[in-house]
């Protein structure tokens, strides 16, 4: 059997950098739908909540 051999890949690259990016804003797209869309059900209006810091 063989030792085990360290990784000789980085673990940055640039494709791992890019679907963290894409996670990262789909990820706050749907937050951000979710959130608008509970306020739309409750009547408020969220971009006066926003701007108001309510």
């Amino acid at each position: 059997m063989s030792e085990i051999q360290d990784e000789t890949r980085p673990f940055v690259t640039a494709k791992s950098v890019t679907h963290f990016i894409i996670a990262l804003i789909v990820m706050f797209g749907y937050y951000f739908l979710v959130d608008w869309a509970l306020m739309k059900v409750q009547g408020l209006n969220f971009f006066y909540l926003w701007t108001s810091g309510g």
